[in-house]
């Protein structure tokens, strides 16, 4: 797997060029970078300045939020759409692997229905746009009662509603952008998957699992382990063995709620998530690591205070 550096919500905030420098010093392949900052750049001062921090470091642009308006208005999304060409040739020119855009839990203009068919065909529009590239596009889905309501009107909510528009999409470069924790309380399970072909479905995936002791119907964004692979039933643990088996080769992140790691030092946080993402990757399980680790412990100490009795009790 492709192991990339997602700088949201990790407390790592700060110049590209700093990102960048995480990246390289904790073995990541790839970072996120902010899309809307980098258009920002080449046209400004032009594609060379925009693009030479990520190439001088010889590192790639590993994924980045396509800032398209899937749900908007005709108008908002033509609006939204007219640097796409710019989007893709940057996105082509620094080797990115992936891109997501958003999928809304609800919709202000459209019923369910007209919200579908509207997906679906500017999906299909945005599929042949990127298909002379290597970049594939996933539906990064919110599915959590935390996620802001943008409208009236209901839109995907489940993991089964997403997989509906993906087949309806039917364009081989348009998947899912799992996020593991959205997917499970969406009620996605890892068969889901391995049925419909890791590799041919699932575009990125972004680790992260849900808290033990969560109340399911009062769950909310903050209800997640500080790390993936935290608790003896991950989920996450559960699809990066999955993915292995299948052989896929899938970019792969961590997804933290936004104040896990606030107040951290940033060298440290990003360390932690490197080596938990080089555990799962290799398909072990962080948390039977631990209890294990915790358990020879325990095991080495009642071992001496036994030593230390029959000592006692011979003198």
């Amino acid at each position: 797997m492709y192991k990339i550096l997602n700088s949201g919500g990790l407390g790592v905030a700060g110049k590209q060029n700093e990102l960048i420098e995480l990246a390289l010093t904790h073995g990541f392949n790839g970072v996120e970078v902010d899309m809307v900052d980098l258009v920002g750049r080449h046209d400004t001062l032009g594609k060379q300045f925009a693009c030479q921090f990520l190439q001088s470091a010889n590192i790639d642009l590993g994924t980045f939020k396509l800032p398209i308006k899937l749900g908007a208005s005709d108008e908002a999304y033509a609006a939204s759409i007219a640097k796409l060409d710019t989007i893709i040739d940057l996105a082509t020119t620094l080797n990115a692997r992936c891109c997501y855009v958003e999928v809304g839990s609800s919709n202000s203009l459209f019923s369910f229905q007209e919200c579908f068919e509207k997906h679906q065909q500017r999906l299909q529009e945005l599929g042949e746009k990127f298909s002379g590239t290597p970049i594939k596009i996933g539906l990064w889905l919110r599915g959590s009662d935390g996620a802001p309501a943008d409208g009236a009107f209901k839109f995907i909510q489940t993991a089964d509603e997403l997989m509906t528009l993906v087949k309806a999409v039917g364009q081989p470069n348009v998947g899912i952008c799992l996020d593991a924790w959205q997917w499970a309380i969406g009620g996605g399970t890892v068969e889901q998957l391995t049925n419909a072909g890791i590799e041919k479905v699932v575009t990125e995936i972004r680790l992260a699992d849900v808290a033990e002791g969560v109340d399911p119907e009062k769950i909310k964004e903050t209800d997640r382990t500080e790390l993936p692979g935290d608790s003896l039933d991950s989920f996450s643990v559960q699809l990066c063995q999955a993915v292995i088996s299948s052989s896929a080769e899938v970019p792969i992140s961590v997804a933290t709620d936004l104040g896990t790691f606030e107040n951290g030092p940033r060298e440290a946080i990003v360390g932690r998530i490197s080596k938990q993402l080089d555990l799962l990757i290799a398909g072990e399980h962080p948390a039977e690591i631990k209890a294990a680790q915790e358990q020879a412990i325990q095991d080495a100490e009642a071992a001496a205070e036994s030593d230390e009795t029959e000592i006692a009790a011979t003198t």
